[in-house]
């Protein structure tokens, strides 16, 4: 198997969220690429893809260079942002980051409404928000994008780029590239039309967004079920999508109409006026809207459609997927070869799940669960939440001081005394407040005004009163939810996981302490470890904090951890997805019965901080590609565990020091694991880590294996990725640093796939065998 460096993973996905990373030294040269542009808002990069929360897609970035070529004044640079909400609140980051009143300013663009209602099957309003600010500014810009994770996807940008950019030559109009000459004639604009969109950027008319309403519904039952739309209809009757349609041709069988939505959103909802109040040029009435007072003059192009392009091509698993959990686990020639792809749904369905169906029962799938462009967007919805109540609590607790300061001066007065109050007056050693400011004029309220540099300041005022609490990151996470935390409010880091963190954090606790929520994966990622949730829970009752849960790695198939939580986040980017793994997502799941639950409503609802922001076609496609999500779930859980125990484990202590597994990471891990599993069938997920005993094997077991390697996990296929390298990059001081967390430079972080597990084994044995070679002839 031989893939090129750079190259999408799979290769045939033009919206692909992973690159290929084929040798050790390429993950290195990826590393050093991205640090060396990290503060360029170019295109001059050696690498042109990656995870596109953390490098933006091509088709994302070409649509920031095209607005920036059109509306950014000298020395800017600019981002897209799936609303104007979202903007806002990054503008409000800039402005805290760079702790300068630094001029930000918002455009906001929207491609035309559907005329007619053949139109609404394919096209829809899309509203984007472009943050633009001067280029010295653009990291901060950029580290919001990838620490929020309100992300614009790449089939967005693809679609607003066509709407708004591409113009049809064949009724006189010019492109973004003309507008300094605007008498040039068809065949030029045809050429400019060429140079600025291929084949990746033309517009699909074989999905029918009208049932994008229907397709989100389906997504959040089978996250709240943990099984395929048990004691549901047969989708496959009333479906935009027919069961063997392998390139996604829309069918229209489905005869529920859309529901229109009920916010700002982008996706899963049509709008009552649609195809009205369109101005004589094709454009919306809200195309083009600077905000911050700059004036701008009307676009004058106008918005054709391009001809339909071929489907996706389905990415169908070597081998048939089977949810049963027999002891038989074999799965070559003698399975009976009428279990196909078809029957996956009925074997699904026919799993039973004895846990007591928890999530089922607590969970109302419409009410409860709120779907994201990506999973980091749901954590950090999350934390905007818990910071938004304490906020609350803040402004009670200063409103009653200020209360009895005003009756203590009153007295102190009528009894002549000269002293004065020690109570009610507030500042926060400098950092921006936005505590007394109303939610309308500050989209970010809650957020920046809370942190300074030391994760371990008090967080006071000047008077020495505690003002906000501190959450608690438990266990050693994905860097970037490190770094989110540490960057929008003062926390305490416990790297250990497992007791030694449950030592550390009782210790806060029984200091007297108040802390606001502890975040904890499940298990961690990429070191496998699982600390105590039940335990967790009982502390949370007795101290009064929130427990936010990560279940991105463990999925909802294998654990439920919701009725041991308050709220649940995962990325549905990762074994949700399936298929092509090109779909960018993320879900947050409240439990009905958690204190913070009625907060959370309001929040979310009430005060309309949440946004669908979902594009209908990610939407779609999203849904296509999770209807086998708990049999594929249990077949990856089967080969992962095979693979190991036939291969990989027998090999720990000879190549490998140590195998991060949740059944071989530790007694602890493993126990506080099975604990909060769904049934005796769920499995250990589809995740292990590895490392060697020297740099040198570590390179040559990569270099090895031939599977696909690079950033991201969960698809289909087989990847691997040099792990602590992406992270934390070659330099020695940041490797001592991630050491010290338990991260050895060595580490490989395996997700299995579909594959054939006999094919895997071999596939991994013949890179041990390179691998251990190395020692022989030393």
């Amino acid at each position: 198997m031989i893939h090129k460096v750079d190259e999408t993973i799979p290769s045939s996905e033009s919206h692909s969220i992973s690159v290929n990373l084929p040798t050790w030294q390429s993950a290195v040269d990826y590393v050093q690429d991205m640090k060396i542009h990290s503060k360029e808002d170019t295109d001059t990069t050696k690498f042109k893809h990656g995870y596109p929360r953390v490098k933006l897609h091509p088709l994302v970035s070409k649509l920031c260079n095209v607005i920036r070529e059109k509306y950014a004044k000298e020395n800017e640079s600019c981002l897209c942002f799936p609303s104007y909400n979202v903007a806002k609140r990054c503008r409000e980051y800039i402005r805290f980051k760079s702790q300068s009143n630094v001029k930000v300013r918002i455009l906001q663009l929207a491609t035309s409404k559907p005329i007619t209602s053949d139109e609404k099957k394919w096209k829809r309003e899309c509203k984007i928000a472009v943050v633009f600010v001067k280029s010295e500014y653009y990291p901060i810009l950029k580290e919001y994008w990838q620490l929020s994770g309100e992300i614009i996807s790449s089939r967005a940008a693809e679609y607003v780029l066509h709407e708004l950019f591409v113009i049809s030559s064949s009724i006189g109009r010019t492109t973004f590239n003309d507008t300094n000459n605007n008498n040039n004639n068809n065949n030029n604009n045809s050429a400019t039309n060429s140079t600025l969109v291929d084949k990746a950027t033309l517009i699909d008319k074989d999905l029918n967004f009208e049932f994008a309403d229907r397709a989100k519904k389906l997504i959040k039952k089978r996250i709240t079920n943990n099984f395929v739309d048990m004691n549901e209809e047969n989708e496959n009757s009333n479906y935009h999508f027919h069961e063997n349609n392998s390139n996604l041709t829309a069918t229209f069988l489905d005869s529920e109409t859309s529901v229109n939505s009920t916010n700002n959103s982008n996706g899963g909802g049509s709008s009552s006026n649609e195809g009205q109040n369109n101005n004589s040029n094709g454009l919306s009435d809200w195309d083009l809207n600077f905000e911050d007072g700059e004036e701008f003059q009307e676009i004058d192009q106008t918005i054709t459609s391009a001809a339909p392009t071929t489907g996706l091509r389905s990415r169908i698993p070597p081998e048939p997927i089977f949810a049963d959990t027999t002891d038989d686990l074999h799965l070559g020639n003698d399975r009976d070869p009428t279990l196909t792809r078809s029957s996956l749904h009925v074997r699904a369905e026919s799993m039973s799940f004895t846990n007591e169906d928890t999530r089922e029962s607590l969970v109302d799938p419409e009410k409860d669960v709120f779907l994201f462009p990506s999973g980091m967007a749901s954590l950090f919805t999350s934390l905007h939440l818990l910071l938004q109540f304490d906020l609350r609590r803040v402004n009670r607790t200063r409103s009653n001081a200020s209360s009895n300061t005003s009756l203590n001066e009153s007295m102190t007065t009528n009894n002549n005394n000269s002293g004065t109050s020690t109570i009610g007056t507030s500042t926060n050693g400098g950092t921006l407040d936005l505590t007394t400011s109303n939610n309308n004029n500050s989209a970010i309220s809650g957020l920046t005004h809370r942190t300074n540099s030391n994760d371990n300041n008090d967080n006071s005022d000047k008077h020495g009163a505690n003002l906000y609490k501190k959450t608690v990151m438990f266990g050693l996470p994905y860097s970037d939810t490190l770094k989110m935390l540490r960057t929008f409010n003062n926390t305490y880091f416990l790297p250990g996981g497992e007791n030694e963190s449950m030592i550390q954090l009782k210790k806060i606790l029984h200091s007297g302490e108040q802390i606001l929520a502890v975040f904890i994966e499940a298990p961690s990622n990429p070191l496998l470890k699982m600390g105590n949730l039940i335990e967790l829970k009982e502390l949370s009752e007795m101290f009064g904090f929130y427990i936010i849960l990560d279940e991105s790695i463990g999925s909802f198939v294998n654990i439920d951890g919701l009725q041991h939580t308050d709220i649940v986040c995962s990325s549905l980017t990762k074994i949700f997805n399936g298929e092509t793994g090109g779909t960018m997502a993320g879900a947050l799941i409240l439990n009905p019965k958690s204190k913070l639950y009625s907060f959370a409503q309001e929040f979310l609802n009430e005060l309309g901080e949440y946004e669908d922001n979902i594009w209908y076609k990610d939407l779609l496609i999203l849904e296509k590609d999770s209807r086998d999500y708990v049999a594929r779930t249990m077949k990856t859980n089967q080969t992962c565990e095979y693979v190991i125990d036939n291969v990989i484990i027998k090999n720990e202590g000879n190549l490998f020091k140590k195998v991060y597994y949740p059944r071989f990471t530790s007694i602890t891990t493993k126990t506080n694991y099975e604990m909060i599993k769904c049934n005796e069938d769920s499995g250990y997920g589809n995740i292990f880590s590895v490392t060697f005993n020297n740099m040198d094997q570590a390179k040559k077991f990569y270099d090895s294996l031939e599977i696909y390697k690079g950033p991201s996990l969960g698809s289909t296929f087989t990847m691997a990725s040099p792990y602590t390298i992406l992270q934390y990059g070659t330099n020695k001081i940041e490797l001592e640093d991630a050491n010290r967390f338990g991260l050895d430079e060595t580490l490989i972080r395996i997700s299995i796939g579909c594959e054939s597990r006999k094919t895997l084994c071999t596939i991994f044995q013949n890179a041990i065998d390179k691998a251990m070679k190395l020692t022989n002839t030393d």
